[in-house]
């Protein structure tokens, strides 16, 4: 539940050079009651710049409260300086080399810790990677943003994949 509820602050959703106004956006309410079977009780936007990244979240509070779900969004900044920052950060969470990993193995953050545990997905944006915790997190990169959906509740690891590839797949058609 903690990683459910840690603030991870998406970017404002766009891909190339398209903007969607509200992480919330990305897929609406009535999506979200169709895929999941319960009714969205409130949506909370969050977003935040730190450095060449756009961070966004979308926090959607479904009728059972530990069945609700995070969608998170990583773009560049608006600036546009370093369009690759979150690819670069992609590439430091889920395909450090053990030199650098074990160098680095006291400073990890909580994303770089978990890429280390990260089990690939197929068929998913460029690439995308479910890792496990005490909750699901499915990453997904698509051009320079990657996107996290996290689902907790009383589900099989199995139930939450399948339900958060579909979330992802309805996102990233939002996602130009």
């Amino acid at each position: 539940m903690r990683a459910l509820l840690t603030l991870f602050v998406g970017s404002s959703l766009c891909l190339s050079a398209s903007v969607v106004a509200s992480p919330c956006s990305v897929i609406p309410n009535a999506a979200i009651q169709k895929m999941l079977g319960e009714k969205v009780s409130n949506a909370k936007p969050v977003s935040q710049i730190s450095g060449e990244l756009r961070y966004s979240q979308c926090f959607y509070s479904l009728s059972t409260f530990t069945n609700s779900i995070s969608i998170s969004v990583v773009t560049p900044s608006p600036s546009d300086m370093h369009r690759d920052a979150p690819r670069e950060l992609w590439q430091r969470w889920f395909h450090r080399d053990s030199e650098d990993a074990d160098r680095d193995a006291a400073g990890k953050s909580e994303e770089e810790e978990a890429g280390s545990k990260a089990l690939p997905i197929s068929n998913l944006g460029d690439e995308a990677f479910w890792v496990h915790s005490f909750v699901g997190n499915l990453y997904v990169l698509k051009g320079n943003s990657f996107l996290r959906i996290s689902i907790g509740g009383k589900l099989t690891d199995e139930e939450r994949q399948k339900r958060a590839k579909a979330l992802a797949a309805a996102a990233l058609k939002n996602l130009r």
